[in-house]
């Protein structure tokens, strides 16, 4: 059971993450422009980052809590957990709370307490293991 309460908490941080950029985006039916350059190119690394942030950690967390229940499985699990309550911390602080969007004023802060939540399942997970 403790499993399946850490996958649903990784589902959470994938939908957060989504509804996250969807706000980000909502501007734009009020003309409004969003872009952060205007030079018509992505930086990739950037990129290649948040995908892996937004969706490559919370896939692998939720493969190894279901298929690889050890100790090295929910060590790993733990390892991205803490990488991305960092980042979703980090990112509420340094970018997103001084917006004038205020939508994430409510998405962010719900993230960084489902990062805490998750990360205390996963230790609590991997404390069982040892």
């Amino acid at each position: 059971m403790e499993h399946i309460k850490s996958i649903i908490l990784w589902v959470l941080i994938i939908c957060g993450l989504s509804c996250h950029t969807i706000t980000d985006c909502l501007p734009l039916f009020w003309s409004a422009d969003i872009a952060i350059d205007n030079s018509g190119t992505a930086p990739q690394a950037m990129l290649v980052v948040m995908a892996s942030l937004t969706y490559l950690f919370p896939i692998i967390g939720i493969l190894l809590l279901l298929y690889c229940k050890n100790r090295y499985g929910n060590m790993v699990n733990l390892i991205l957990v803490s990488i991305m309550a960092v980042f979703n911390v980090a990112h509420a602080c340094l970018e997103l709370f001084p917006t004038d969007n205020m939508g994430q004023y409510v998405i962010m802060p719900s993230l960084i307490i489902v990062s805490a939540i998750l990360w205390f399942e996963s230790f609590k997970l991997l404390r069982a293991k040892l």
